[in-house]
């Protein structure tokens, strides 16, 4: 049996709200399930925010005993901070090959290995250098 963590969603039409739920994969979205893990409300408050709530101690456990979290839950124990970021890889043009290139999660920018600002700023430099040396070696007639 595998289990998986999952969304369940409850609420009315047009306004979801989601419990999260440890439960076998096998048995559908809103049918059996293990265990209540907390709840995930999108639909922002009046303070703009989403909101959800869930038992930190519950979801270690499930994660420890080999339970795989959907990608919702994945992208919602990472804001939590309970998983680390999910690999993101920047899509080309739709059906066109995937640019493999690493994307920072928080920015959603291309990650560029080992070149910072700082770094281009110094081979700049180095660069307007080197062009001076060579100048003023040139030979004067």
């Amino acid at each position: 049996m595998v289990v998986r963590l999952r969304l369940s969603r409850l609420g009315c039409k047009n306004k979801p709200f989601y419990r999260v739920m440890a439960a076998d994969s096998r048995s559908p979205r809103d049918g059996k399930h293990l265990e209540v893990l907390g709840y995930y409300n999108p639909l922002p408050g009046q303070d703009g925010g989403k909101r959800m709530g869930l038992n930190f101690d519950r979801v270690k456990y499930w994660l420890s005993v080999g339970a795989q979290p959907s990608e919702p839950v994945q992208r919602i124990l990472f804001r939590s901070g309970l998983l680390p970021p999910p690999p993101m890889l920047a899509m080309g043009r739709k059906g066109g090959p995937r640019d493999m290139r690493p994307v920072d999660p928080m920015t959603g920018r291309i990650l560029t290995p080992g070149i910072t600002k700082s770094a281009e700023l110094e081979e700049s430099t180095k660069v307007d250098e080197v062009d001076e040396h060579v100048e003023d070696e040139s030979p004067s007639t």
